[in-house]
């Protein structure tokens, strides 16, 4: 198969999901693991400058890929004179912006007040160098939806990252090993790509197909931008106005309360874009799977997003230790903030399948304004005002991502509701049981491992029962779990 054949047809979006979801799960597992040592050996006011670093290259980096893999991905024909423009396009405005921001970095730092925020930045935009080459295969093969190829090169980058960052911070190296860290899995990435495609395409600079690529490029980068100013905002604002540590500590609460989201749902986009993309160039309607991968998020979502509610103390204890106390206050209101987020993971899917991402950055222009006022309104208060705060930026939000997707597919509000009742209900099934387990076993301060692991059961069970008496869609694929030996008992008692 040539780097340029159509997409595998044979393989089913199920089967794509459970890849995909394997290298989610996989480099979860390694980002706790990380994010638990290296949160014992940094401080808080570390990990903050990192943070806030980060979120400036992320910033860049919207303007760098400049949308080339999701055009790669929704083209109708791909050619190489596409594929070329494409890689030249990606490797100029990687080389231009790197140069710019090593030229902002010494006034960044000035303005954060911290001479290691420059050196920080530096480090990481080596990782510009592999970009043009392995973003650009990668996007060809989710095109092919190679997605066991994807899962192991993202499985190879996650291990690579976390074991070099773990390692130099073992040994001393400060900040520094989480930049190294993300360098060192971009560089994997990219040489994964290259000999996961066999037959490498040519990468000969070419423009040819600039006129074709540069208006949806264009439109693709501001709505990356707008989107990654939306996550980057509170990061970068609360760095400036209540110090490194503060920003470290309420990154540290969304990075917990978005575990549910990177197990799961970080598996839905890479692979829902291709497959959308695919169904809308047939001229086959997708309201009905929009609705249904909206069901299947929020079933998995919101449950998950509860227990990390409740067992906000035991998490933090577990997971970043008795440095991070003020983040135990930060997680449950962040958590339950997020279950207003599940419009936003196939907003863009969809928007992009049907060649309207006009609508994504009206959508992001809206959200954008709102939400950086609110921040900084609420950072006037301190900390715990801008956790709250986020109970006015994610509806605000939500809102705004379901009207733009109802311009785009027109599903039903009615069905929605539906789908949005059940799930409120399995949160609830899920909450309770796991609730009255806190509550019996109130005695032992702080919580346990012991009492938060009965509660994850018991919330389990309640889920379970939940999914059952609701009749929800995710029951089917679930009793394809259950073994054929213990399916025939009941089928024949019910003979009987």
């Amino acid at each position: 198969m040539t780097a340029f054949s159509d997409p595998v047809q044979g393989l089913s979006v199920s089967r794509s999901l459970v890849l995909t979801a394997a290298e989610k799960a996989s480099g979860l597992i390694l980002s706790i693991t990380t994010m638990a040592i290296v949160s014992r050996i940094l401080t808080p006011a570390q990990i903050g400058v990192f943070l806030v670093a980060s979120g400036i290259i992320v910033l860049i980096e919207a303007f760098r890929d400049f949308g080339v893999a999701t055009y790669l991905i929704q083209a109708r024909q791909m050619t190489p004179p596409l594929f070329r423009t494409a890689v030249t396009i990606m490797g100029l405005m990687s080389a231009g912006l790197a140069a710019a921001i090593w030229a902002l970095s010494a006034p960044l730092a000035r303005f954060y007040g911290s001479d290691e925020l420059a050196q920080v930045i530096h480090v990481a935009l080596l990782a510009f160098l592999a970009a043009p080459i392995g973003n650009p295969l990668l996007a060809l093969l989710r095109r092919r939806m190679a997605f066991g190829r994807v899962a192991l090169i993202g499985m190879a980058a996650a291990a690579t990252n976390a074991v070099v960052s773990m390692g130099l911070a073992w040994a001393g190296q400060g900040i520094f090993s989480l930049a190294w860290g993300s360098v060192s899995a971009a560089a994997v990435a990219a040489l994964g790509a290259v000999l996961a495609s066999g037959p490498l395409p040519s990468f000969r600079p070419s423009l040819a197909e600039w006129r074709v690529m540069m208006p949806f490029g264009a439109w693709s980068s501001i709505i990356t931008l707008l989107g990654m100013l939306v996550e980057s905002l509170p990061r970068l604002i609360l760095g400036r106005m209540l110090g490194f540590e503060m920003a470290g500590m309420f990154a540290r609460s969304v990075a917990l309360s978005q575990l549910p989201e990177r197990l799961f749902l970080g598996a839905v986009q890479p692979v829902v874009l291709p497959a959308l993309a695919d169904r809308w160039r047939r001229g086959q309607p997708v309201a009905a799977p929009y609705l249904l991968g909206t069901a299947w998020i929020i079933a998995l979502q919101w449950p998950m997003l509860v227990i990390i509610a409740l067992l906000a103390e035991p998490l933090v204890h577990l997971l970043l230790g008795e440095q991070w106390q003020p983040v135990i206050a930060l997680l449950p209101v962040v958590a339950l903030s997020s279950l207003f987020l599940f419009p936003q993971y196939l907003a863009f899917p969809v928007l992009v399948a049907a060649g309207r991402v006009r609508l994504m950055a009206l959508a992001s222009a809206v959200i954008l304004p709102v939400s950086g006022l609110v921040l900084v309104s609420a950072a006037q208060f301190g900390i715990e005002q801008v956790a709250f705060s986020l109970f006015i930026t994610a509806p605000t939000q939500a809102v705004v991502m379901l009207a733009v997707t109802h311009r785009c597919i027109a599903f039903e509000w009615r069905q929605l509701g539906q789908v949005v009742l059940h799930g409120a209900l399995l949160a609830g099934m899920t909450a309770a049981p796991a609730a009255v387990v806190l509550h019996w076993t109130a005695g032992t301060q702080p919580v346990g491992v012991g009492p938060a692991a009965l509660a994850c059961i018991a919330g389990l069970v309640g889920w379970l029962v939940g999914v059952t008496a609701t009749g929800h869609p995710i029951r089917a694929r679930l009793a394809r779990l259950v073994p054929r030996q213990w399916q025939r008992p009941r089928q024949a008692s019910s003979l009987r």
